[in-house]
């Protein structure tokens, strides 16, 4: 009986570098893709942190298990670690994507004031016509929903908001007389 013992064989140094080749080229584009996309790292500079990133891959290639996992977590690291050096400078246009205004706030500055005189003007009151008021106009309910919450007639709801408002005015007003 012959046994037969294959050593591992041992790769030439051209057959590494047309292994080093084929995983540079076909991972290249996306690692620079990654750093631009993902972490909005300029291109010329995505591409320099992607050679490093090969440059690496040289070094270690052998203590390597997952080529595609490493190279991905080698650009994102890569990525972050230029961007801590560097600091984040932002573009004029980057920035405006990101200042966007809230619609509901823009014209906030004019209503601030009727805001503020409703809300000193429900503090004047009850707390039945606070809950009265802020039903009808703050949560836009009906007055046959107004009704059925008090368990009231429609048109007596709508009494009570009538009552509740003058009571706010004249309440209001007098607060504000006295103030003055």
């Amino acid at each position: 009986m012959t046994v037969v013992t294959t050593e591992p064989a041992v790769e030439t140094s051209a057959e590494a570098e047309e292994r080093f080749t084929a995983i540079y080229e076909q991972n290249f584009v996306k690692l620079a893709s990654i750093a631009v996309h993902k972490f909005r790292v300029p291109e010329t500079e995505a591409e320099t942190l992607a050679h490093e990133v090969f440059l690496s891959y040289l070094r270690r290639h052998d203590r390597i298990n997952d080529l595609h996992g490493w190279l991905i977590g080698a650009i994102c690291h890569a990525s972050r670690h230029y961007w801590r050096l560097n600091g984040r400078m932002v573009a004029i246009e980057d920035e405006l994507e990101f200042d966007r205004v809230d619609p509901t706030s823009t014209n906030i500055l004019d209503s601030l004031p009727d805001q503020i005189a409703a809300r000193e003007a429900l503090e004047c009151l009850s707390p039945r016509c606070q809950e009265i008021l802020r039903l009808r106009y703050f949560e836009g309910l009906t007055m046959h929903e107004i009704a059925d919450h008090f368990g009231v007639k429609p048109k007596y709801a709508q009494k009570l908001v009538s009552k509740c408002l003058r009571r706010a005015e004249m309440t209001y007003g007098a607060k504000g007389k006295k103030e003055s």
